[in-house]
Order: structure tokens, then C-alpha cells, then sequence
């Protein structure tokens, strides 16, 4: 009896000496299956107006387009009390035809290149508004006469039947 106790107890000791064994090296395993969970890494968050937009704009004038290009990103454009003055003289503008299909792109990238040289956008990211601001060479006591070219020519330059007047 003796005996029997003596190497059921040494059975018990080599079956705990092999479950503390494959416990450690368990635990000092890469794999993180070994260790009863996973690290996940949630992609890193941009910026705000770094976000990518993607889209097709079908606003007739920039007014109309900037409302299509903000809508679902958490901005909105600022009101009349916090915009420049000007701005209507952008928002009144027809839409460009060559910035209709957006993206990938930035947020923001897509907004100054809307506003063009002219128009430096402008974030409150507070209010999580935006407005642009006209660049001062471009105020309105800068005015330049607009000159017909190919595609703007009027009636008044040109006659039904294709010929100058």
C-alpha cells in the first residue's frame, strides 16, 4: 500500500510538473491564441478634415455642392454672421464641371481646391464649422471685367447662324 501511495504521488507530482511546463511555455508564446485573447489594433483616427470623402456632386452652384460634399462628414457651413462677407460672391458661382467626381481625397483637400486661390478655407473645429475667407489681392475693390473666351461667348458676340457680329 505503501508503494502504491508513493507512486501515485510521484504520478501526480510529473502530470503538475508537465501542466506548469506547457503553462509557461504557453505563456511565453508569441501566438496570442496561447494566451486566451487577441490584440486588436483599431486603425489610427484623422484628423477631421483629413477624412477621405468620395462622391459625386450634383449641386448646380458651389453653394449647392459644398452642402452635398459636407453632408455625413459632422461639419456644416458656418451662417451669414460668421462668414466673410463676400462669400456670396462663391457660393454663387456655377459648379466646376471637372470637380463633379470627388475622391479619394481628403476633406479638406477637396474643399481648398473648391475655393480655388482665391478663397482661403476657414475651420472651426470647435462648432465644427467651415467658411472661407477671400484672399485680400482678390477683395472686391479688386474687380476685374470679364472677357469672352470659347466656351463664355454670349449672343451678343455671336449670331444664331454661327458667324461674328
Amino acid at each position: 500500500m505503501l508503494m502504491t501511495s508513493n507512486v501515485l504521488g510521484l504520478g501526480c507530482a510529473a502530470l503538475l510538473a508537465l501542466v506548469i511546463g506547457h503553462t509557461a511555455a504557453a505563456t511565453d508564446a508569441p501566438d496570442p491564441w496561447y494566451r486566451g485573447y487577441a490584440i486588436v489594433s483599431e486603425p489610427t483616427i484623422r484628423p477631421d478634415l483629413q477624412q477621405v470623402v468620395y462622391l459625386r456632386v450634383q449641386g448646380r452652384t458651389v453653394l449647392e455642392g459644398l452642402i452635398q460634399i459636407l453632408r455625413g462628414t459632422g461639419y456644416r457651413l458656418a451662417g451669414e454672421g460668421a462668414t466673410d462677407p463676400e462669400i456670396g460672391r462663391l457660393y454663387e458661382q456655377p459648379y466646376p464641371e471637372n470637380q463633379r467626381d470627388l475622391g479619394p481625397r481628403a476633406l479638406g483637400e477637396v474643399l481648398e481646391r473648391l475655393g480655388g486661390p482665391a478663397w482661403r478655407l476657414v475651420e472651426d473645429p470647435v462648432n465644427r464649422l467651415i467658411s472661407f475667407e477671400v484672399q485680400p489681392a482678390y477683395r472686391a475693390g479688386a474687380t476685374v471685367s470679364p472677357t469672352p473666351t470659347g466656351s463664355e461667348t454670349s449672343a451678343k458676340w455671336w449670331d444664331r447662324g454661327g458667324g461674328q457680329r
